[in-house]
């Protein structure tokens, strides 16, 4: 069971959650509205500003061994990566804001991402928090987000990203990567830092 949770823990870490949520987009009814060329344009950059950005200085620090691991277990370690995934999203909200142009409450979801990035960089600091259950807490957000704007349900996916979300909590249990405590606390953070800032956007407009 180790091998299986060591392989959830890899396909739903934090660094990949924004591009399948951007997949999720371009597959969903509003994603429609998009060209081909936009579409793939989304996916790709995205992929390049959250996961291959944050990655290349996580793998040089493994490299020069400033990081123990991949999932950088210590938390004394974790701050500097932290920070480079924060600048990342930083230039990738500004991507989907001036270079693809989405709609205002998909910026802020990409707003609401990075400062969930900062806000566990910030508990850090104190204490273990779980990035791999912010990340798929925030992707959660985001499709629960997306289907009280469009209003829609699509019962399914929802169920979907709850079933995901504890599997992913499970494995960081088992593998001794976190506490019950600090995946919840994981993905507390992530879900409303997500859900919330669309909603208001909305709400406001």
């Amino acid at each position: 069971m180790l091998k299986f949770y060591k392989a959830v823990s890899f396909a739903l870490q934090p660094l990949l959650m924004p591009t399948f949520g951007i997949i999720l987009l371009v597959l969903s009814p509003l994603g429609g509205y998009f060209t081909s060329t936009w579409k793939w344009f989304a996916v790709g950059g995205t992929f390049v500003f959250t996961a291959l950005m944050p990655a290349t200085p996580i793998l040089m620090m493994l490299r020069s061994g400033q990081i123990k691991d991949l999932y950088i277990s210590k938390k004394e370690q974790r701050t500097m990566p932290y920070l480079f995934s924060l600048i990342a999203y930083v230039f990738w909200t500004l991507f989907m804001w001036r270079i693809l142009k989405m709609p205002l409450f998909l910026v802020f979801m990409g707003l609401g991402s990075t400062l969930s990035i900062l806000v566990i960089t910030l508990i850090n600091t104190r204490w273990k928090i779980s990035a791999h259950l912010s990340g798929v807490g925030g992707l959660a957000g985001g499709v629960f987000a997306y289907a009280y704007i469009m209003c829609i349900n699509p019962l399914g996916l929802l169920v979907l990203m709850v079933l995901l979300s504890g599997l992913t909590a499970l494995s960081r249990i088992e593998l001794k990567a976190h506490t019950p405590g600090q995946t919840l606390a994981g993905f507390t953070v992530g879900f409303f830092m997500v859900f919330l800032p669309p909603i208001v956007v909305r709400l406001l407009s």
